[in-house]
């Protein structure tokens, strides 16, 4: 029986004791809930004369199973309990509020006046000690490589999930051909990556696959120096061919720049697009392809040829190079396109990276080397795995993660967050923009107005497609003008930021629509709270 097997059983014997839906539904190891949304409005205030009794959130009734558990922000309050009887069921969190109250020192009476004696100070101290420690659990730890010791250390800090970082990798058996000397092109923990990945590539599945490897690192970690450096560590070893898979042909020059960085531009990056169906003239290299380009075809001179034959025809039958995707294919079509890829090229060295690989088991529906589900595994399907780990949560979902990760076949990290901080520019508005800005809102109160008499007079019934489409421009419209009132100012903020040597990352922040609708799906179209399209 798998380790992974084991867990999730246990969780199964235990479900009926809640501890497993407690980890599902409020796992301290999760994200806490950052929206004022999912909190209930307090009671109205308490009368004056009652001031010196008000509660505070540590007298929240919680329960009757306060004693063994932390109140977590996963729900609403249940509102505010009186503050005495609320001391009976909250003696662990009451005794924290009480030392931040400077009351700590003061002797203790009971109702007849008389000092009582019944809990020494020594007691209560440890009580508060433990409730605090209790109550600031870590959720990230201190990430640096505990079995490779190769490379520089990388240039910022980095971290992990508390969960993670409770298992170890499984020791080092891959010696690596690449230069590890202090040139720091790559961080020790790209390195770390690149010597788990290439050692996993050395294990047969059961099924006669080679196993692949999941990179779930964050932004900033360097995925794409990673993937580079497994490609180079190959090439170096007389693997001459890789395929590259990404959702967008502009990654090529990406994937140019990342192998340039690692000191390997003579790997030359063929984009797939650009080579006519049919020709395979380029000996070695990368091949550059997006998932839509699995499933291209072409009829031209009357012969029937698709882009997937073509890669299979580049690589040839025992190809045992690096194959390598990039986040998720979207469509069903792309989906099995990828699959069957996979199927097709066994001995393929399989590199997945998303930084959400492992976050959302459906993500997972084309990580099919990673040997999880399938023949020799608990699962026979991915839909077995995949309702089985549903049914029981988050929890479980952080159990194959930890499970993962001792197997050799995943690892994850991210930038800490330690000292950031944030604050808001506000950008005036400049004369000659409000003038367009003003112009373009007069224009669109126009064309509503055209567009108006135009359905009047081809006696339009059904208007709904009508002002869809033209709301949805009119938004479209707005929201990129906006944007361009900030270019300005970005730029100017962004050269100050390079001068002081730092590096600048621009996002946009969109409405939110695509969240918005999976949370109406997901809830049969009931939305109870806010949707934050960041959170």
């Amino acid at each position: 029986m798998s380790q992974l097997q084991f867990w999730l059983q246990f969780a199964a014997l235990n479900k009926e004791s809640s501890y497993l839906d407690d980890l599902s539904n409020a796992s301290i190891f999760s994200s806490s809930v950052d929206s004022l949304s999912d909190i209930a409005d307090t009671p109205d205030f308490l009368p004056a004369d009652s001031l010196s009794q008000v509660p505070t959130i540590w007298d929240v009734s919680t329960g009757p199973s306060a004693q063994d558990k932390l109140f977590l922000p996963g729900g609403p309050f249940t509102g505010l309990e009186d503050p005495v009887s609320s001391l009976s069921s909250t003696p662990l969190l009451v005794s924290y509020q009480a030392g931040h109250a400077g009351r700590q020192d003061c002797p203790h009476y009971d109702d007849t006046g008389l000092q009582s004696q019944s809990q020494p100070e020594e007691e209560e101290e440890a009580e508060e000690e433990e409730a605090e420690e209790l109550g600031h659990t870590e959720i990230y730890a201190d990430y640096v490589p505990s079995k490779s010791k190769v490379g520089k250390q990388h240039p910022d800090r980095v971290v992990e999930t508390s969960t993670l970082s409770s298992v170890p990798p499984p020791d080092i058996t891959y010696t690596l051909a690449l230069p590890t000397s202090d040139s720091g092109v790559l961080s020790a923990l790209q390195l770390e990556a690149i010597t788990y990945a290439c050692q996993q590539h050395e294990v047969l599945l059961p099924s006669g696959q080679r196993a692949g490897f999941l990179i779930g690192d964050g932004a900033g970690v360097g995925k794409g120096r990673t993937v580079a450096g497994i490609i180079l560590e190959n090439y170096l070893r007389g693997r001459k061919k890789s395929l590259w898979f990404s959702v967008s042909n502009d990654l090529k020059y990406d994937a140019e720049r990342d192998l340039r960085d690692i000191n390997a531009p003579d790997i030359s990056v063929h984009a797939l697009s650009k080579i006519k169906y049919g020709d395979n003239t380029t000996s070695e290299g990368v091949l550059f392809a997006t998932y839509s380009a699995l499933i291209g075809e072409s009829q031209a001179g009357g012969q029937h040829r698709t882009r997937i034959r073509q890669i299979l025809e580049w690589c040839g039958a025992a190809f045992d190079g690096v194959c390598h995707k990039a986040k998720n294919a979207s469509s069903t079509k792309m989906g099995k396109a990828v699959l069957d890829l996979q199927n097709k090229l066994p001995l393929a060295r399989v590199v997945y990276a998303s930084a959400t690989g492992a976050s959302e088991p459906r993500n997972m529906i084309y990580m099919s080397r990673l040997g999880i589900w399938g023949e020799g595994t608990p699962f026979r399907t991915f839909e077995d795995f995949l309702h089985a780990i549903e049914k029981r949560g988050v929890g479980a979902m952080e159990i194959v993660a930890m499970d993962m990760k001792v197997s050799g076949m995943y690892i994850a990290r991210q930038l800490s967050f330690s000292g950031v901080t944030f604050r808001i520019e506000e950008i005036p508005l400049d004369p000659t923009f409000e003038r367009v800005y003003n112009r373009a809102a007069l224009l669109w109160a126009e064309a509503l107005s055209v567009f108006q008499q135009a359905a009047d007079w081809i006696g339009l019934e059904s208007r709904k497609s009508l002002w869809g489409q033209f709301w949805s421009a009119h938004q479209r419209f707005f929201k990129y003008l906006c944007i361009a009132a900030k270019v300005r100012r970005l730029v100017e903020l962004a050269r100050e930021e390079l001068a002081q040597d730092k590096c600048v990352v621009i996002g946009l922040q969109s409405t939110g629509e695509a969240r918005t609708r999976e949370v109406l799906d997901e809830r049969d179209g009931q939305l109870d709270c806010f949707v934050s399209a960041a959170e």
